[in-house]
């Protein structure tokens, strides 16, 4: 379940500390980043729902046993000590008092498999895109009769993320059914309760599809590192353009260096040149770095950032949860 998605999102974290690929915002090429950074975002995310659920399940789970109104008056004197038996049973905690019409219990734990299911729908919907054609960053793992097309023998379909997706998007639509339930009346519902008969299986069932789906998806997960390199220089050099930028402003000030190189991007992106040739054939920089800076400046596995640092943290944090 989970936890395997957190195992094998910590191997791929480390695995890649060091494989540069592209930041993409908007779908749009934004900065150097490595996959393993990526692969630890997947990590932090998985492992807030483990968190997440086992907060819920010591907070919220608890018998419901009121007898047919709430004041469970058939039992007697022997009511309290009845239910204090079946929580015993059931390894449940007991309440204070009957809940049977007060569904905030429930709507919290619909709410958090409802946050659980998108977040498997946002690791799913990486691999979809990192599988596209066009960018081919990375795949599924190959299996006889998985990924394959009926009619384009050369397809490799992302196919256990493609479940995932679609196994959230089914559970995130149970959500709101089960928040409108809340509305009960009196000490027994009437429609309220008995729409939950249907909604909360299908939350379960289609939040375990999803969890599945992205466990299938990561655990096989083939990352194409040349592939990956080879997208960094699609622009010719223009992700780096904040590196650059921030290598001049302290000499010429932010608004002017954002200028400055703004100017060489558009010349870049009309001619047939790259970024390190326009920047060392410009007086400007040439005046304010050096060749030997202006190559460590556009170098982009000189600009990961902290990446390291959020690896490192996303690591320990699935250290936790795995001795809790």
């Amino acid at each position: 379940g989970l936890l395997d998605v957190c195992a094998t999102c910590a191997t791929l974290a480390e695995r890649h500390r060091r494989t540069p690929m592209v930041g993409r915002t908007l779908l749009q090429q934004a900065l150097p980043i490595t996959f393993g950074l990526k692969a630890a975002r997947w990590l932090a995310l998985a492992t807030r729902q483990v968190r997440a659920l086992r907060e819920r399940r010591e907070r919220t789970l608890a018998v419901q046993l009121g007898g047919a109104a709430g004041t469970l008056a058939s039992l007697g004197d022997n009511g309290l000590r009845v239910v204090e038996f079946l929580a015993e049973e059931l390894k449940l905690p007991a309440p204070d008092l009957p809940w049977h019409t007060e569904r905030d219990r429930v709507a919290e734990i619909a709410g958090t498999l409802g946050v659980v299911a998108g977040a498997m729908a946002k690791i799913a919907n990486d691999i979809v895109l990192l599988a596209q054609t066009e960018v081919g960053e990375a795949m599924e793992g190959a299996a006889p009769g998985k990924g394959g097309s009926s009619a384009l023998p050369h397809k490799r379909n992302p196919v256990d993320a493609t479940s995932a997706s679609a196994a959230a998007r089914l559970a995130i639509g149970m959500v709101p059914v089960i928040l409108s339930a809340m509305t009960q009346e009196h000490e027994r519902a009437a429609g309220g309760w008995q729409a939950e008969w249907a909604a909360i299986p299908d939350l379960f069932r289609f939040t375990a599809g999803a969890v599945a789906g992205v466990r299938g998806a990561v655990a096989g997960l083939q990352i194409d590192a040349g592939h990956m390199r080879g997208n960094l220089d699609l622009t010719r050099g223009l992700i780096m353009a904040e590196s650059l930028t921030m290598a001049l402003a302290p000499h010429m000030g932010r608004p002017e260096a954002y200028r400055l190189v703004q100017a060489l991007c558009n010349q870049v992106m009309g001619s047939e040149g790259d970024l390190r040739q326009v920047a060392l054939e410009d007086m400007q920089v040439r005046a304010t770095l050096s060749p030997a800076e202006i190559e460590r400046v556009l170098d982009p596995t000189g600009y990961m950032g902290n990446a390291d640092a959020f690896i490192d943290r996303a690591l320990d944090a699935y250290r936790v949860i795995q001795t809790a």
